[in-house]
C-alpha cells in the first residue's frame, strides 16, 4: 500500500467527494493520506476528515499564500489547536518569494517551526523560489525534522536538506520528461529521505486528463520514481510507505 503523504483532501474543489475519493484511491492502493491545513478556517474540516476517515492524518498551519488572511494572533490560535486537536506535523507553512510581505512570511515561518519543536511535531514546508531561506532559518533550529512537499530544487540544495535531517517530497512532476533535472535529481537521491505525494488537487501526472488530480494516480508517481531510482515499484512502495509512517509517527491504516 501506497501512503500520499500530501494530499489537499478537504479542498472545495473536491465538492464533498471526498469518499468516493477514498474509495478510488483504495484501488490504487493508496492506504493514507497526509492533510495539510492552509488558513485556520480549513482546521475544523480537517479534523472532521481524521474523524471520519482512519486513513486521514490531519497536519495544522499557516501557509504563506495567505499572509494576509492570517490573523494578528493566529500563532496563539494554532498553540491552543494544537494543544486539543491531536497531528501528525505542523504545515503546511513555509515561504513563497512569488507572495508579497516576504518578512512577515519569514516570522511566521520561524514562529511555526519554534511551534514543531516545542510540540515535538515534523514541519510540512512549501518552499518556493525560497529554498536556499528555508535552508538557512532550518539551520538557525538544529533537530527541526520535516519536509519539504513537491520538491522542485537542485541536487545540491536537496543533500543540504538531506543533511538537516529533513525529507523531500517527490510529486507528479517527475513524471514529466521535460523535467529532466528534477529526474535526474531525484534518480540519485537516497530512497531512504524519498516521500511520495500527490499534492492533491493540484497538478495531475504527465499523461492525466481529469481536470483534477486524486490521490487514485499516486502510482503513476511510483512507477516514475521506480524507473528513476532502478529498483522495483514494491520496494519503492514500501520504503516510501515506511518513511512517511517514520516521520510522521502513525501506523498506516492498512
Amino acid at each position: 500500500m501506497l501512503i500520499d503523504s500530501h494530499c489537499h483532501l478537504n479542498d472545495p474543489r473536491f465538492n464533498d467527494q471526498q469518499a468516493a475519493l477514498i474509495a478510488a484511491a483504495a484501488q490504487a492502493e493508496v492506504s493514507d493520506y497526509v492533510v495539510p491545513a492552509t488558513t485556520a478556517d480549513s482546521w475544523p474540516a480537517i479534523n472532521q476528515l481524521a474523524t471520519d476517515y482512519p486513513g486521514v492524518h490531519p497536519a495544522y498551519g499557516l501557509h504563506p499564500w495567505f499572509i494576509d488572511q492570517h490573523d494578528r494572533d493566529a500563532m496563539t490560535q494554532l498553540s491552543h489547536w494544537l494543544a486539543s486537536h491531536p497531528a501528525v506535523a505542523v504545515g503546511e507553512c513555509g515561504l513563497d518569494f512569488l507572495r508579497p510581505n516576504r518578512p512577515q512570511q519569514e516570522q511566521l515561518f520561524a514562529a511555526q517551526i519554534e511551534l514543531a519543536r516545542e510540540r515535538n511535531l515534523p514541519l510540512i514546508i512549501h518552499a518556493h523560489k525560497a529554498l536556499d531561506r528555508v535552508i538557512q532559518m532550518l539551520r538557525q533550529f538544529p533537530g527541526s525534522t520535516g519536509v519539504i512537499h513537491r520538491f522542485s530544487g537542485s541536487l545540491d540544495q536537496a543533500l543540504h536538506l538531506i543533511d538537516l535531517g529533513l525529507y523531500v517530497g517527490v510529486a507528479a512532476g517527475i513524471t514529466d520528461t521535460r523535467q529532466a533535472k528534477l529526474r535526474r535529481t531525484m534518480a540519485v537521491l537516497p530512497l531512504e529521505r524519498l516521500l511520495l505525494e500527490s499534492d492533491a488537487p493540484d497538478l495531475p501526472p504527465a499523461g492525466v486528463t481529469a481536470e483534477l488530480n486524486a490521490p487514485e494516480f499516486l502510482p503513476l508517481t511510483l512507477t516514475a520514481l521506480a524507473e528513476l531510482q532502478q529498483q522495483p515499484p514494491a520496494q519503492v512502495a514500501r520504503q516510501t510507505s515506511l518513511n512517511s509512517q517514520h516521520l510522521f509517527n502513525f501506523q498506516a491504516s492498512h
